[in-house]
């Protein structure tokens, strides 16, 4: 979702250990392109750069830190650029009522209600845990300018159970086609990075660029 690969990172280990010197990846290009982006990370330590886990907080879930360009090489918790552009979910709230959200927002749920855990958690029901959580966190998304002046929220996981399945996404935007539409394409993981490299004009990179964007899925795009 960052950079169309994985960068030859096969692990879940914090960005210590996975230090990506590439500067191929979303965040650099949104960077050189003058736009702007913000990680907004449920429990995530506020006012440094979160390389460690932290409580419910897993930096795995967090991309842009294993980018040297971003949290240093090696990676550091007083890396200016990464603080610039992390933010805990609680301040979620209060920049979508100022209008102060960042153009591209990758939102964040800790590890219990991102359906991983459920020991010590909400419930023990995973899936309860996380559709409490998007019960809570997408309406006040809906309710806002920054959404409804030509937004969209995709809500999508990372992986799928066991191998390669599908993986389960939702997208909501006041430009979406709607009303029953079924389109036909074929999607992959990378088409979320190439949609969002579209809407900002941007290069596509690694498998994004061989794969179908979400165009057809909208009235308008991008």
């Amino acid at each position: 979702m960052e950079s169309g690969s994985n960068q030859d990172v096969w692990n879940d280990d914090d960005p210590n250990a996975d230090n990506v010197s590439s500067a191929d990846h979303l965040s650099a290009q949104l960077d050189a392109a003058g736009r702007s982006w913000r990680s907004y990370q449920e429990d995530a330590p506020s006012g440094i750069c979160p390389i460690e886990s932290y409580a419910l907080y897993g930096p795995k879930h967090n991309p842009f830190l294993y980018f040297a360009d971003v949290s240093g090489s090696p990676p550091s918790t007083s890396a200016a650029h990464c603080i610039d552009h992390m933010a805990p979910h609680t301040q979620l709230s209060s920049d979508l009522a100022a209008g102060t959200v960042a153009e591209y927002n990758f939102i964040t749920p800790n590890q219990c209600n991102d359906m991983h855990n459920d020991s010590g958690c909400a419930t023990d029901s995973q899936v309860k845990n996380g559709d409490d959580w998007l019960a809570v966190a997408v309406p006040e998304i809906l309710a806002s300018a920054a959404w409804a002046d030509g937004g969209v929220l995709f809500i999508t996981w990372d992986e799928s159970e066991g191998g390669e399945y599908p993986i389960g996404m939702i997208v909501l935007s006041p430009l979406a086609k709607g009303g029953g539409y079924i389109g036909h394409a074929a999607y992959y993981h990378s088409s979320l990075l190439a949609s969002v490299e579209v809407i900002f004009g941007l290069p596509r990179l690694g498998d994004a660029a061989v794969q179908d964007n979400l165009a057809d899925l909208f009235v308008s795009f991008p």
